[in-house]
């Protein structure tokens, strides 16, 4: 079930961007050959008009082939290529992508809010939020979306909302943890040992429903979305500046079978909680894709703009083969994130 929702969740974020893509091109006379989901080789495809549609083995990603995207294309009329139109039509139909994976996310965030959503609130009921794969709280049964009655630390009883006082109490208690909590309708009392770094691995939050009126939720899912973009942004920041430092980790990242994992978990909290959540792998898709790197939007938009600026054409043999190291890079970076999850889940 995981599997087929994470799939579902791609599906969305994925297409909604590629759909950017394809519509900013075909509305500016563009020629597109293909709009395929996932990486190839194909598995099932279809024409339909001048477009042929795709279904590839790799449900990961997607694309949009458009003609002369890679140099003049002989095979295709001139002026309805990529190539052929002004840097600030190619410019758009690059960005496009981002502009909907943002719009996606205000939508879903606008909806769950609407509807009600769960989030932190004052009033709200301790719930475990978050559970380290391969901690002792996950040895103890202890799951995401359980409501939490109780915590005795060293049989003194500790403020389930205090997360501090939480971690102070366990980091200078010598004994188990005992958490009381509800899963499923079943109340269960779990007894935890902490790890040698006095640690169980568990977060705990006040979680309520927040339910605004529409154009009000609109407001809150355009600022929630820019607050996040920030916070991407921040971050990636600091990975790569720790990174090219010789001190940064990539212990936070996850791949595709740590999100199929965070997707799981998003959706035992209701439906509305799902869509917020899809709406946060939207808004990292569309900073992602921003980026200045190769194969990326960001890395196309730059040679767009470099022309533009210096008035000349860049070989596209050589945009080409940058294009392509780059992509077998994100590849690899994907692979190795693979064989990251699945040893935390070991």
């Amino acid at each position: 079930m995981i599997i087929v929702l994470f799939i579902a969740v791609l599906l969305v974020t994925v297409l909604v961007h590629e759909w950017g893509h394809y519509i900013a091109a075909k509305k500016s006379g563009m020629l597109v050959e293909e709009f395929g989901f996932g990486i190839p080789p194909r598995l099932w495809s279809w024409k339909k008009g001048e477009t042929r549609y795709s279904i590839n083995v790799l449900p990961i990603g997607g694309f949009v082939k458009i003609a002369g995207e890679n140099g003049e294309d002989l095979n295709a009329p001139h002026e309805r290529q990529f190539e052929s139109k002004p840097w600030y039509i190619k410019s758009l139909v690059l960005i496009a992508g981002v502009i909907m994976n943002v719009a996606l996310a205000i939508v879903l965030f606008a909806t769950a809010y609407t509807i009600g959503m769960p989030g932190m609130t004052d009033s709200g009921t301790p719930t475990v939020v978050s559970v380290v794969q391969g901690s002792p709280t996950q040895a103890a049964g202890v799951a995401v979306g359980d409501t939490v009655q109780s915590v005795v630390i060293d049989k003194k009883i500790v403020d389930v909302l205090d997360t501090d006082k939480i971690h102070e109490a366990i980091a200078s208690s010598k004994g188990d943890v005992t958490i009381t909590y509800t899963h499923k309708g079943e109340s269960h009392t779990a007894v935890i040992t902490p790890s040698a770094q006095r640690l169980i691995g568990v977060a705990i939050e006040p979680i309520g429903v927040i339910k605004q009126p529409f154009f009000k939720a609109l407001g809150l899912a355009w600022q929630q979305s820019m607050s996040l973009i920030g916070q991407i942004v921040t971050a990636i920041g600091t990975l790569v500046g720790g990174l090219l430092h010789g001190h940064g980790s990539t212990e936070g990242l996850v791949g595709p079978v740590g999100l199929a994992r965070e997707v799981g978990n998003a959706a035992t909290f209701g439906i509305t909680y799902l869509l917020a959540f899809i709406a946060t792998i939207s808004l990292n898709l569309a900073v992602l894709n921003i980026l200045p790197f190769p194969a990326l939007d960001g890395g196309r938009l730059i040679v767009v703009w470099g022309e533009a600026i210096t008035k000349r054409k860049f070989s596209s043999t050589v945009v080409g083969l940058i294009h392509g190291i780059g992509f077998l890079i994100l590849i690899a970076l994907m692979v190795a994130l693979t064989v990251g999850d699945i040893r935390k889940a070991i």
